[in-house]
């Protein structure tokens, strides 16, 4: 018995394992599920969330982050309880983006739109929204949410970062992660 036990935890650590973060040495990465492939900043630290999310951070995820997820059509947007389809256009999955992230939480509900464009991503009609709030300590917040539909699958890449020295400073590192951003063909 006492055997059994010992391999079921050394199971479940190993398990653990692929969600510790692990340092960006090569820049290109397939995603969780092997649905996509996307260039990621040398040196910074990536990590498995979810089978379906990934986190990029270089001086971590309260400073600055890369979050890329893909969701089915019917999960597009759990919060708000919408779904998406493929013949959605880009900007009326904006307008369900914008209302998930303001339902995240109070600080979010009161963000302010500050760009709203059509965009291309992996050669599909996209959306790009920045975004900006406060946080508890009245920290400015920048978000940059790109979005997109891929047959069944809806797709967001997302940055993060305090407006106060990180999100200028790291923006283009994650602009250069969305333009070698590929959804893999399965």
């Amino acid at each position: 018995m006492r055997h059994a036990s010992t391999i079921i935890l050394m199971l479940l650590l190993s398990g653990c394992a692929q969600q510790q973060p692990v340092r960006v040495d090569t820049p290109r990465t397939e995603g969780p599920d092997k649905n996509y492939s996307v260039d990621l900043p040398l040196g910074w630290m990536k990590q498995q969330l979810t089978d379906k999310t990934m986190l990029a951070s270089r001086d971590g995820p309260l400073l600055e982050a890369i979050y890329i997820g893909r969701r089915t059509a019917k999960e597009a947007f759990p919060r708000i309880k919408k779904g998406a389809a493929d013949n959605m256009l880009a900007s009326e999955l904006a307008e369900l983006e914008i209302a998930e992230v303001k339902s995240q939480d109070t600080f979010t509900a009161a963000l302010t739109v500050l760009e709203n464009e059509p965009a291309l991503v992996s050669s599909r009609d996209a959306f790009r929204i920045k975004v900006s709030y406060k946080n508890t300590r009245g920290l400015e917040i920048d978000r940059v949410i790109y979005g997109f539909m891929d047959a069944s699958s809806y797709y967001s890449i997302q940055y993060i970062a305090p407006k106060l020295y990180y999100f200028d400073r790291y923006y283009p590192d994650f602009e250069k992660s969305v333009a070698s951003f590929q959804v893999v063909k399965k």
